[in-house]
């Protein structure tokens, strides 16, 4: 018999989904886009489904993207820290450790195909298996959002009938099979985790109290944006840091191969540092690679900084700051300042002010090459 609904007549969330959902053996679902709305509407329904719940879904991934899983992964990776979760699910805690909880444990099962193989899957419906055993089919324009079954105008037709149940579990199963869906990566849902559990500091004073290094990673460019970090760069950088807070501080030489990370190493103890600490960050480095260490800095750790050309300081937007000569060494516009090794090698004046200032640490890039020669 075919039912059919309309969100000016009668509230959707109520009347169809938890009502079909409650208690209900599974539930098949072709839907739009991933969205954790999927528990704000039916959280409490879903989690007392018997059996397993399998959503498929759209994704801006490339059909080169899932053609490895190292790919897919990466891909699924890249695509979820654009889309800014930690802006957008501001709030959401509840919801998101629902979420997790219900794929974690596998209960819920998203798989995602990219837009190009089918195009935008545009059609919605679903299959309900309901607790007596029955089965249920529905097809309409309502998305797995809040405002989809609370806000818009949405209609939606529900049969169960044999011929319809079969009709949209097959097209379920075309694209739950298709050698393009592939599941959900343990990132995303960890990182739902994260979010779940997330909790915003307003101060540094507070972060001191607990400073641990993984809250102050977690959200930048370098995590989000790149692939993250590896084990022996969060090795090192864990370890400067906690060797830093004790007190004898800490002195360490780097020696990994290049394409190891060396930079990134370096700049981020050194910003957990600036953070614990309140004194500045003097960074020597050959001439040659002073604006790629401001670059990246900034590019990858969200960390502004200031270049001594020599005459004057340089801030990461371009901007040059007036100069008094040499001293003007001592006033840099940035907590973190990079000078050029062969200022110190060639005994300039500046040599004098720098080691008359205290820093919270000092960096030497290619430390080899800042050795004076003996007289």
């Amino acid at each position: 018999m075919i039912y059919r609904y309309s969100s000016r007549r009668q509230k959707l969330d109520k009347t169809f989904l938890d009502e079909k959902l409650r208690g209900a053996l599974a539930y098949d679902r072709i839907a739009g886009y991933f969205s954790s709305s999927i528990l704000e509407i039916a959280g409490e329904a879903i989690e007392s489904v018997e059996g397993i719940v399998r959503v498929v879904c759209n994704s801006e991934l490339s059909i080169e993207d899932v053609k490895t899983a190292k790919a897919a992964k990466e891909a699924q990776r890249r695509e979820w820290c654009e889309s800014e979760p930690e802006k957008k699910l501001i709030g959401a805690g509840l919801r998101l450790e629902k979420l997790y909880n219900l794929l974690k444990s596998g209960k819920l099962q998203i798989k995602v195909i990219p837009n190009d193989v089918f195009g935008l899957i545009h059609g919605k419906a679903g299959v309900i298996t309901l607790k007596d055993g029955r089965k249920t089919s529905f097809i309409g324009s309502v998305n797995e959002t809040a405002s989809a079954w609370k806000l818009n105008y949405e209609i939606l037709w529900e049969d169960d009938s044999k011929e319809a149940v079969d009709w949209v579990q097959e097209e379920f199963d075309f694209f739950w099979n298709s050698q393009y869906a592939i599941p959900l990566s343990d990132f995303i849902i960890e990182d739902i985790k994260r979010l779940a559990q997330r909790k915003v500091i307003y101060s540094i004073e507070e972060w001191r109290k607990n400073a641990e290094p993984a809250s102050t990673v977690i959200e930048s460019p370098v995590y989000r944006k790149e692939l993250g970090l590896w084990e022996h760069q969060k090795y090192f950088i864990n370890l400067a840091f906690e060797d830093h807070k004790k007190s004898y501080g800490a002195r360490y030489v780097l020696a990994d191969m290049v394409g190891l990370g060396k930079t990134v190493q370096l700049a981020m103890a050194a910003q957990l540092m600036a953070l614990y600490g309140d004194k500045p960050i003097l960074i020597i480095v050959p001439k040659t690679l002073l604006w790629q260490w401001q670059d990246e800095l900034y590019n990858l750790l969200d960390m502004p900084s200031a270049v001594w050309t020599g005459r004057e300081w340089v801030d990461e937007n371009g901007l040059k700051y007036p100069s008094n000569g040499d001293i003007s060494i001592k006033k840099c516009p940035r907590r973190i300042g990079i000078v050029s090794q062969g200022l110190i090698t060639s005994n300039s004046p500046i040599v004098d002010y720098l080691l008359s200032m205290e820093y919270e640490c000092v960096i030497v890039d290619e430390a080899h090459r800042a050795r004076r020669k003996k007289i």
